[in-house]
């Protein structure tokens, strides 16, 4: 099978702004997990340039990071979500946080900070990741240092992304000397969900995003890049894509309109759901899995992106071939024909997220050369969930 076709462009000097030679490999970098799973190796994805250095132990709520070199490039790469429920637990945690405080956890009272504006405010279950992986981040920043690496690129898919964003402001916010002012930090976040409020994304896309030196690529398509919540505050727009993700059938209303109506008088009820489900799912967490105690939560949903956005192509769906043997003919009325008139199911489901079709888009959009080398426009196992 052929999956890279990476070109020999030394990293060891990194440069602002978005560059396909960087996100290629880091992309190819994120799969890693998913190869692991699928195959018990990595091999035909990993890039032959980067060397693998270093794999966590699995932290907190199913997080764990991988370490690469090339060079005298670093390469910190995140794990997104798993099918663990600890794994969903942290991403459903979506109260905010203050985003400079203290979290306790077994007792042990763990500072951090992730903005200096005193308004800004964090996704609790992703604060609670950093904070936790934080210490064992730093651990291998300054093993790099010691071989002489200060350049790092900071990747991750999905739930990895918003760490990534994370982990780059609790970073960046550290306490002077707790790391070398050498170090120079990038970040590629791909599919990422949301991570702070308005005034956190401000600090960090003026910090790092107008430096060209944080990016968010994304499929308009996924939906998760989406989540938590956002909405426009002028008017209180919950998005188009949104509303038509929750209810069904009103493509030809006037969603703006009835949303505007709809979140005037449910956006503090809201904020209580929020908030009071998450306190269960703070419970839940302390008993089942590590005592937490966190800061109080924010009166505060509104999400807003980190990063400089690169959005590509959305991504073809696969035609799945259908047995209507056994399907009524209401199952078969949701179904397409192909020119043969054989049925087939293209629904997209989470295959618009798949990390491996992110790597994928990028050959198509960057490295047409290389796209036209894969043998495999999607990984057959996203084919088959799908069914």
């Amino acid at each position: 099978m052929i999956f890279l076709g990476f070109s020999n462009i030394s990293l060891a000097q990194l440069r602002e702004g978005f560059d396909p030679d960087e996100a290629k490999p880091l992309m190819a970098i994120c799969n890693s997990y998913t190869f692991l799973d699928l195959y018990g190796s990595d091999s035909l994805i990993i890039p032959k340039d980067y060397r693998k250095v270093f794999t966590s132990e699995v932290i907190g709520l199913d997080n764990r990071f991988q370490v690469y070199v090339k060079g005298k490039t670093g390469v910190i790469s995140f794990r997104g979500s798993t099918a663990k429920t600890s794994s969903w637990l942290e991403n459903f945690y979506s109260a905010m946080i203050p985003a400079q405080g203290i979290i306790k956890v077994n007792n042990r009272e763990l500072p951090y900070i992730f903005a200096k504006d005193t308004a800004a405010a964090v996704h609790s279950g992703y604060a609670l990741a950093a904070v936790l992986l934080g210490p064992v981040v730093v651990e291998q920043i300054k093993l790099l240092n010691s071989k002489g690496i200060y350049n790092i690129l900071i990747t991750g898919h999905s739930q990895g992304g918003s760490l990534a964003n994370m982990l780059r402001s609790y970073l960046e916010n550290l306490p002077e000397g707790e790391i070398s002012s050498m170090n120079v930090f990038k970040t590629y976040a791909f599919a990422n969900p949301m991570c702070g409020n308005k005034e956190f994304a401000l600090e960090y896309n003026l910090c790092f995003s107008e430096m060209n030196m944080s990016y968010s690529i994304i499929n308009p398509a996924d939906l998760v890049p989406k989540m938590p919540m956002h909405f426009q505050e002028e008017g209180k727009n919950i998005s188009n894509v949104y509303f038509k993700s929750w209810i069904y059938g009103l493509e030809n209303l006037n969603a703006k309109e009835i949303i505007r109506l709809v979140f005037k008088k449910t956006e503090p009820v809201l904020q209580d759901y929020v908030n009071s489900s998450n306190e269960l799912i703070e419970k839940y967490i302390s008993s089942t899995y590590i005592a937490i105690e966190l800061p109080p939560y924010v009166a505060d949903v509104n999400y807003f992106q980190t990063g400089a956005l690169r959005k590509l192509e959305p991504f073809p769906n696969p035609r799945i071939p259908v047995d209507t043997l056994n399907m009524t003919r209401k199952e078969i009325s949701k179904l397409k024909k192909d020119e043969n008139g054989n049925y087939y199911d293209n629904k997209s489901s989470f295959f618009q997220h798949k990390p491996y079709n992110y790597y994928v888009a990028i050959l198509k959009e960057y490295f047409s050369k290389d796209y036209r080398q894969l043998d495999y426009l999607y990984l057959p196992e996203n084919v088959k969930s799908l069914e």
